[in-house]
């Protein structure tokens, strides 16, 4: 009874945390725009499931090879990466790395493990496709990629990023298709950002 309570509890810190999210101010609402400014953002309907995928698409003035070591370096995602927490290399062999991780939610009311599978596709045409997907963890499913394109004959790079999160959580659906969009756009607003400081930021 005492763990139901607490799950319960538990469940209506994020959906206070998610729902009842408070409005930014003009100034806070002006500056979020400024951070948004290039990114594109969508949810991806995913079959067998009513919860989408959340895209977040944006070029960022850096070729595709200063950006690509950032998103195969696995380990130094809790650098960058919006709220996480950990993210810890268990077992690599090139660009195929099994990865602990963990991820603050909710405002730090709850927190998402898992162990990912990433790795590289092997390359069709000029894209590289990083995809990363659930082995084991306290959510459903998690899946990610990231598809780097380079543009303007290599001098940018086109950053493609795809997350499907499915939270072991009884809320709507439409909360988790919304926070996985989000969720979209804040990472690869991180990244630009990160890309930004150079190698000796």
């Amino acid at each position: 009874m005492r763990r139901v309570m607490k799950k319960t509890a538990l469940i209506g810190m994020i959906a206070t945390a998610l729902i009842a999210a408070s409005p930014l101010s003009p100034a806070l609402a002006s500056e979020a725009q400024n951070e948004n400014a290039g990114i594109f953002t969508a949810q991806i309907p995913e079959e067998g499931s009513n919860i989408s995928w959340g895209q977040a698409v944006l070029i960022v003035d850096k070729p595709i090879e200063e950006v690509l070591p950032i998103i195969s370096d696995y380990a130094n995602y809790v650098q960058f990466m919006p709220n996480f927490t950990k993210s810890r290399v268990l077992s690599q062999r090139g660009s195929r790395a099994m990865v602990y991780m963990e991820v603050s939610v909710a405002k730090g009311a709850f927190t998402l493990w898992a162990q990912l599978n990433l790795a590289e596709r092997p390359q069709v045409g000029e894209s590289h496709v990083v995809e990363a997907r659930l082995m084991q963890g306290n959510v459903d499913a998690f899946s990610a990629s990231w598809t780097l394109t380079p543009l303007d004959g290599g001098t940018r790079t086109e950053v493609d990023f795809k997350i499907f999160v499915d939270p072991d959580i009884p809320l709507p659906s439409s909360i988790f298709s919304r926070e996985n969009e989000r969720a979209a756009g804040r990472t690869v607003r991180a990244l630009r950002a990160h890309v930004s400081e150079g190698p000796q930021g």
